[in-house]
């Protein structure tokens, strides 16, 4: 008997994502996915900390962002990003968010996503016509929408034992606010992941889809890149001598490799969410679907 989850055999529908992955060479996208990731990276945050700035201490929310990053990220990786993040983001002479500069920044950042939405279209198999500002300005958004994501998770975290003390001294509960607190620091950046996700994989395709099967998509894809990302963190810093190989280039080098195994980790969410959407491995066809030549009436 086929295993199965949520109506999907899961081997029919692996092993069509895995054919697609390949068919659609994801790994070379993914390849030109981290190289405007690694230079859309800076302005992104160039963008993001003033805006960061309207809601909580821009130090602080970068030092928490760090802190998160330093749990997962290799050290030399970590150590290039706080450099990088103390001599130009939080420098005396960074632009406001309402200057030029940060404007430019903030077009400049959206690179990352026009990208995206080019790998997804593909990995969707469909063409890519809507206007070119449409396609912009959902990048732009993606962006803004990242920043204020970041922005609500370094509220609750940096805030959230205050939050949750106020709400137990208004309820009058107190044996709770501590546990409160424990899963809201490891559920809240969870959450947060899960959400860019979902934006990502639901805004940027070309394709209307539904919402259930793009967070099924958004969860897999969330779960991929943490293991990824701990792996390739306990990689480094158990085998990976690339400050002892590289030089100084060793940090980049470790920071390129993050990002383009980051990236191939949401083109694979990309692929998978595609073959959910097509009804790939479903034991009901979904309705709209076309198979055997006849479009499909069950389930939605």
């Amino acid at each position: 008997m086929a295993f199965t989850i949520g109506g999907y055999r899961v081997s029919t529908l692996v092993r069509r994502t895995v054919a697609e992955i390949l068919e659609d060479n994801v790994l070379g996208l993914a390849a030109q996915t981290a190289y405007y990731f690694f230079f859309s990276l800076f302005p992104i945050l160039l963008f993001i900390t003033p805006l960061l700035g309207m809601i909580v201490d821009a130090r602080a929310a970068i030092g928490w962002m760090e802190d998160q990053l330093g749990q997962t990220v290799p050290p030399e990786t970590l150590q290039l990003l706080g450099g990088i993040i103390e001599d130009v983001v939080l420098a005396d002479g960074a632009p406001g968010l309402a200057s030029i500069g940060a404007l430019l920044a903030l077009w400049a950042g959206s690179n990352v996503f026009n990208t995206l939405a080019g790998a997804l279209n593909q990995a969707y198999d469909v063409e890519e016509d809507r206007a070119w500002w449409k396609t912009r300005l959902i990048s732009l958004a993606m962006v803004v929408l990242s920043a204020l994501a970041l922005g609500l998770g370094f509220v609750t975290l940096i805030a959230g034992r205050q939050i949750i003390s106020f709400v137990s001294d208004l309820l009058r509960i107190s044996s709770g606010a501590e546990l409160a607190w424990t899963l809201v620091q490891y559920c809240v950046p969870v959450g947060l992941l899960i959400l860019l996700a979902f934006l990502t994989l639901y805004l940027l395709p070309n394709i209307r889809q539904k919402k259930r099967r793009v967070l099924a998509g958004a969860v897999v894809t969330t779960g991929m890149w943490i293991g990824a990302t701990l792996l390739f963190r306990l990689y480094v810093v158990n085998f990976g001598n690339y400050n002892q190989t590289y030089g100084t280039i060793g940090a980049v080098i470790v920071l390129l490799t993050w990002m383009y195994l980051s990236m191939l980790v949401v083109l694979i969410g990309g692929e998978l969410t595609s073959e959910l959407h097509k009804g790939t491995g479903a034991m009901w066809p979904h309705r709209g679907a076309v198979l055997n030549e006849r479009i499909a009436t069950g389930m939605g």
